[in-house]
């Protein structure tokens, strides 16, 4: 484990000579950028950093991972402790996620300058250069939706429908399955939102399967908390951090 000195006296992740609001390392989803090579290019596969009190959390390109690290100004030690899931990554991503880990090894130094997060050695060569994904714009789009909770379950829809959600500046629409529907939506902080109320059109569905699908997504994408949005993977969360909806970003 190596730890090394602060290089200059300024709060820890803030750049010199900047006012700017800047978000915080905990809490933040980073996500992995290619401002700086790994090793091996990226090639859309979606990699994410989330520092809590003791540990730093998130997806390596393949696996999930969970490592516990400590700062002291702005030194970072990330110690080589991690769990992970054990899925077989192949291609890209298998090849990321070995770089990626390597990296982590190396952490000595972090900097937050404006929405970018830098981890870098203990000499300042940088490693691993993240961006905030906050706020509207990260959310920006429209999102397929591929699971949703039911009030018992998380389940995907029903075979031969869609489900989808779009975000705009400040009003949230999308396709029930069977109707429309809109409404208004607020994020704040780092990760939280609020959805709704929404309003959906009022057309009859041909089965009254879709029409208890509808309402269960529409529940639930009105219980939403806090919200993830790694590469093309949106992630919306109940109190305590469980699943309201996943979906992915359209592609047309």
């Amino acid at each position: 484990m190596v730890v090394v000195a602060a290089v200059a006296a300024v709060a820890p992740g803030v750049a010199h000579g900047s006012t700017r609001a800047r978000p915080p390392l905990r809490g933040t989803n980073w996500v992995l950028t290619d401002r700086v090579s790994i090793g091996t290019p990226l090639d859309g596969v979606a990699v994410d950093a989330v520092f809590d009190a003791k540990r730093v959390t998130g997806s390596s390109g393949c696996n999930g991972y969970s490592r516990s690290y400590t700062t002291r100004g702005s030194r970072m030690t990330i110690a080589d402790d991690g769990v992970s899931t054990l899925i077989a990554c192949e291609g890209a991503a298998g090849k990321v996620e070995a770089k990626y880990g390597a990296a982590l090894d190396e952490v000595g130094r972090w900097r937050i300058n404006g929405n970018t997060l830098t981890l870098s050695t203990r000499g300042g060569r940088p490693l691993l250069v993240y961006r905030a994904s906050i706020g509207a714009a990260a959310l920006r789009g429209t999102w397929d939706v591929t699971s949703f909770y039911t009030g018992s379950a998380v389940s995907s829809p029903t075979a031969g429908t869609t489900l989808t959600v779009k975000f705009g500046a400040k009003q949230v629409s999308g396709d029930g399955g069977c109707n429309t529907f809109s409404g208004s939506f607020t994020v704040s902080g780092t990760d939280a939102i609020t959805i709704g109320p929404l309003a959906s059109t009022l057309k009859a569905c041909a089965d009254p399967a879709l029409d208890t699908q509808e309402q269960q997504y529409l529940a639930a994408l009105q219980l939403a908390k806090t919200y993830r949005v790694t590469g093309n993977t949106l992630t919306l969360f109940r109190e305590g951090e469980t699943i309201a909806v996943e979906a992915q970003r359209a592609t047309s």
